[in-house]
């Protein structure tokens, strides 16, 4: 924590505990976190007091604290009261990266945690296998695909690992042309994907047929190993209006059968109406990336849970994890300039080193 803000969380503090005991209903604040554009604090109110005493009072304390918004939840720390940083700090991806060193084969880096952690997710996992990122415009969603693209082509080689990018408006991944890694130029034509994907789903069914998996840690990686295929998709919902049924069809069978052969859908869209994703693709989608969406159905839908409030999200990259039984992990997503990425990959791909060969060693990326 930086020295400048230790004597505003001071105040701060005292400023809840002086409107609590103002109301009779007196607490302390235990302690908290400060992330890159939340400050959260841990409040433990008198054992006669109630949740919803202090719940009420969440626009006086707002008022007192002179911040715009303060949220009021419960949490295993007890009451959580959070609310804007006010010296938000920018989450960069190679900064991150940096930090995060050695990151496990197979893993993208999403962001940084309101705790100050970074946060990866592990493709080969079951937990994760495949990711639906939802977020209405603003919310940073087409972003956050490009930094988990990015994450991965900066710490594996071509033999360890492919992309395929489809992107109908041909905005999200122009970054990556020329990148050995894809298989082929981002696509942005809906013929070409929906050809693109029933090609991957039969390399799919190849390799079940044949046994074939990629490895799913450093000390397995061969040689001869499968690699293992990321397929991103910008604006999914647009996709599988223009395509229907045929687009539907091949994304369910790569949702449902493609981790263990190495294959994994990475989709976004802002429109995560139950109309438009069908049950069965959205169960094939365990973790879920939310960023600020247009309601409460939407988040509900998105999120594949209630109550996530992803509605009120901030915009601008501020995401909820939600996978499994685990309660949502709200974080911050790493971001990386259009631009900058576009010369990282120019100076990395002229010559074929990964990234992550610059930094302190990854054993994949000796391989």
């Amino acid at each position: 924590m930086s020295h400048s803000l230790r004597p505003y969380l001071e105040y701060q503090a005292d400023r809840v505990e002086a409107v609590l005991a103002a109301h009779r209903a007196p607490g302390r604040v235990t302690g908290g976190t400060v992330g890159p554009r939340l400050i959260r604090f841990f409040l433990n109110p008198a054992p006669n007091i109630r949740f919803a005493a202090i719940k009420r009072l969440a626009d006086d304390l707002a008022l007192a604290m002179q911040v715009p918004t303060l949220t009021i939840e419960r949490g295993k720390e007890g009451i959580i009261l959070e609310f804007s940083n006010p010296n938000p700090r920018p989450v960069t991806l190679l900064d991150l990266l940096a930090e995060a060193m050695p990151i496990p084969l197979s893993t993208v880096l999403l962001g940084l945690t309101d705790t100050g952690a970074p946060l990866l997710a592990r493709l080969a996992a079951p937990e994760v296998a495949h990711i639906l990122v939802a977020g209405t415009t603003g919310s940073g969603k087409s972003a956050l695909l490009r930094t988990m693209a990015a994450s991965l082509v900066l710490t594996h080689t071509p033999k360890l690992l492919e992309l395929l990018c489809i992107d109908p408006k041909g905005r999200t991944f122009p970054a990556f042309q020329g990148v050995p890694h894809l298989k082929r130029r981002p696509i942005t034509q809906i013929p070409e994907a929906l050809e693109a994907l029933q090609s991957a789903a039969r390399m799919m069914e190849a390799r079940d047929r044949r046994g074939e998996e990629p490895p799913t840690d450093s000390d397995a990686v061969q040689g001869t190993s499968v690699p293992r295929l990321v397929i991103f998709i910008d604006e999914l919902a647009d996709l599988l209006m223009q395509g229907e049924a045929p687009f539907t069809d091949v994304l369910t069978r790569l949702v449902q059968r493609g981790r263990q052969a190495g294959v994994h859908v990475v989709a976004a869209t802002q429109h995560p109406s139950a109309a438009i994703l069908s049950s069965v693709m959205r169960a094939n989608f365990p973790l879920r990336l939310v960023g600020r969406v247009v309601s409460a159905e939407d988040a509900r839908v998105a999120s594949g849970r209630a109550g996530t409030n992803a509605h009120l999200l901030n915009g601008r990259g501020d995401f909820l994890a939600v996978g499994g039984g685990e309660e949502p992990i709200r974080f911050q997503a790493a971001y990386m300039d259009e631009k900058d990425l576009k010369k990282q990959m120019t100076a990395l791909y002229g010559g074929a080193a990964p990234y992550a060969s610059q930094l302190p060693m990854l054993a994949m990326s000796s391989v």
